[in-house]
């Protein structure tokens, strides 16, 4: 396996740095399928990360979710993920937080979780478009500053 903010009322600001080539954002649905045999998912999630020559990228959120849906042995294999490098974890500053109550506030009525809403932060942080995900439905609709599609890495 191979892996190397704004205020209230502001759109969120430009990224802090040009995004790293390869990098692509990790959500929870990729995290619970590489590690969960009997997800559908599983035998993609293996191959894809298998295949990945980038960066991961993920936040605080998205760990505590994936630990929630995999068995206690397995949780420890996530924090052994950003221990070892393989996923670089982000986590919002005060501007971070402002941004994730206006994303709340935009997104309710699609009732977003707290993993999505700061996947989108981060995404607009660091200026990277691509997520891992299984959920389609929701990162169809989610749109970075607001405008910009997400681009989905699909399991296949």
């Amino acid at each position: 396996m191979s892996a190397r903010s704004s205020g209230a009322g502001r759109r969120s600001a430009a990224p802090l740095a040009a995004p790293a080539a390869g990098a692509v954002l990790l959500d929870t649905g990729m995290l619970v399928a590489l590690y969960a045999r009997d997800d559908p998912h599983h035998a993609a999630a293996v191959r894809w990360l298998t295949e990945f020559r980038g960066t991961l990228h993920t936040v605080e959120a998205v760990l505590a979710e994936a630990a929630f849906f995999l068995p206690a042995r397995l949780r420890v294999a996530l924090a052994e993920l950003v221990e070892g490098k393989v996923i670089h974890l982000h986590h919002p500053d005060s501007a971070g937080y402002a941004r994730l109550a206006q994303l709340l506030r935009k997104y309710a009525d699609k009732d977003p979780d707290w993993a999505d809403v700061s996947l989108i932060w981060l995404a607009e942080t660091l200026g990277v478009t691509q997520i891992a995900t299984v959920d389609v439905t929701d990162f169809s609709v989610y749109r970075i500053h607001g405008r910009k599609r997400f681009e989905l890495e699909l399991l296949r």
